[in-house]
């Protein structure tokens, strides 16, 4: 079956959203040098700039692991819920480099809320690849079959 753009709208959306608070995330670190007086290519000497940059440091460290699995469970699975999971996560990563640039101690409930939206976009990575796994092998369509019975399509 060919995807269509209609099929990955959504998701191309939050990607585009997600780029630019990257983007956002390395100007605010560009102003953190200055303000602190940390020049290139230093990251170090200045506790106040160091938060700044681990703040965006992470947001990059995860870039991957949220693209993987932002688009795979949007394939897979169903763009609609791993748009919204996308988008729960690019407010929890804003909460997590809002609260890390004022104490290591206040980044922790944005972090913990990413990491939730990583294992729901994991979750449903499993289930739509799953659920390909048994329709390829049995021939069993479980949406078809079962839950349009039981949830009304």
């Amino acid at each position: 079956m060919p995807v269509e753009l209609r099929d990955i709208a959504l998701l191309g959306g939050v990607s585009v959203a997600h780029a630019w608070q990257l983007s956002r995330f390395a100007r605010r670190v560009g102003a953190a040098r200055g303000k602190f007086k940390v020049n290139f290519p230093a990251t170090t000497g200045n506790e106040d700039f160091e938060r700044y940059y681990r703040a965006q440091m992470n947001a990059l460290e995860f870039f991957p692991i949220f693209s993987t699995t932002l688009w795979m469970g949007g394939l897979f699975f169903h763009q609609v819920p791993a748009a919204i999971a996308g988008v729960v996560y690019i407010y929890a990563r804003q909460k997590y480099f809002n609260g890390y640039i004022i104490s290591v101690k206040d980044r922790l409930p944005g972090f913990k809320l990413c990491v939730r939206s990583i294992i729901a976009l994991l979750g449903m990575c499993v289930l739509g690849f799953g659920h390909l796994a048994i329709e390829t092998f049995t021939g069993i369509n479980i949406r078809e079959q079962y839950l349009q019975q039981y949830l009304k399509f």
